[in-house]
């Protein structure tokens, strides 16, 4: 198990991360968080209504994070500044939306560490994610098996993932 979970956000200097009421995904207060720091990172700056975060693989079958743009120009928002927060996993249990890699804790989570990315965008590419932009969305998601029009789940992040 993950020691370490991550948590992105557009404000810096956070010392404790506070459960919120998330209404579209929760019925009571959670912290959201994720062992994958670039899953944590693509969610800095939009909703899963904006982007889908997805897991495929390339030719030669290493596991690839794609990030898919399902509104245009949203993207753009990824080119900002973001935090990301480091904490311990102890506590948390897999999020009831069943999203892979996603983790709920209903308690206060202290801050271990905080991270200042000046360009989310430019982090996620230059650590191999696939940033696909609104007009290739779907060429991309078909060559990757993904049927656009059957989300695993509605709203979800990884809602295309099958």
């Amino acid at each position: 198990m993950d020691t370490h979970y991550y948590h992105g956000s557009k404000v810096g200097g956070i010392k404790v991360l506070e459960p919120r009421l998330y209404k579209q995904v929760t019925d009571r207060p959670v912290v959201f968080a994720t062992a994958d720091k670039n899953y944590a990172l693509a969610m800095i700056h939009a909703s899963g209504a904006e982007l889908a975060v997805s897991y495929g693989s390339d030719a030669n079958g290493k596991r690839v994070m794609f990030v898919d743009e399902l509104k245009p120009d949203v993207l753009r928002e990824l080119e900002q500044p973001g935090h990301l927060y480091a904490f311990s996993a102890e506590g948390f249990e897999p999020s009831s939306e069943d999203l892979e890699g996603e983790y709920v804790s209903y308690v206060s989570v202290p801050i271990i560490e905080e991270t200042y990315i000046p360009n989310v965008r430019q982090a996620l590419e230059a650590d191999g994610v696939q940033v696909v932009d609104y007009d290739h969305v779907l060429d991309s998601m078909k060559s990757r098996g993904k049927d656009h029009g059957k989300p695993k789940q509605e709203h979800a992040v990884d809602r295309f993932q099958r």
